[in-house]
């Protein structure tokens, strides 16, 4: 005999189902997603949804929408501090919370700031009532009918006073009600 004994054929490799059968499972899945929310991502495609977010725009406003905001903001540190800001320094605490979503980048301060006094620098005309500089809202007497923030003789920046000495408009009350 000689030493070249036929080497045996290695016997074929047996193919896994189970990974077959996987692969065809996730391929019917995606193709389920796809028809099922296919239409409506295309529609929500089709109408801008997944565009930019909201177009920002510039400020204009009444000085009743001013008051409004202003006493949203003063709400937020209120809520925050326990009392309404100390009179000097008012504008200066309110100005992270006035801020808007839908407008440009320091549109949201001009809030504090009346609408006859936009073009003129450094002049605000809005007021805090020293009633109520740093106390907390039940320490207030009558807070429906007393001014919160009223528009003001005074134009500087943190103006606050007396509403009876110094009020040239509308105002606020501590209640969010529009006096006029």
């Amino acid at each position: 005999m000689s030493d070249t004994t036929p080497i045996a054929p290695e016997p074929p490799k047996k193919r896994r189902k189970g990974c077959l059968i996987a692969g065809s499972v996730i391929g019917v899945l995606i193709l389920g997603i796809a028809i099922w929310f296919g239409p409506t991502l295309m529609v929500a495609f089709r109408h801008g949804f997944f565009d930019k977010g909201p177009e920002k725009h510039a400020y204009s406003a009444t000085s009743e929408e001013n008051l409004k905001a202003i006493y949203t903001a003063m709400m937020l540190y209120h809520d925050s501090e326990g009392q309404f800001p100390q009179g000097d320094g008012w504008m200066d605490a309110l100005k992270d919370r006035i801020r808007s979503n839908d407008l440009k980048k320091g549109e949201a301060e001009k809030k504090l700031i009346r609408p006859d006094l936009l073009d003129q620098p450094n002049k605000y005309g809005y007021a805090l009532n020293d009633a109520a500089s740093g106390k907390y809202i039940d320490d207030i007497k009558d807070p429906d009918k007393t001014p919160l923030v009223y528009e003001s003789k005074q134009e500087q920046k943190n103006a606050h006073g007396d509403p009876k000495q110094d009020q040239s408009g509308i105002a606020i009350s501590a209640k969010g009600q529009i006096l006029k």
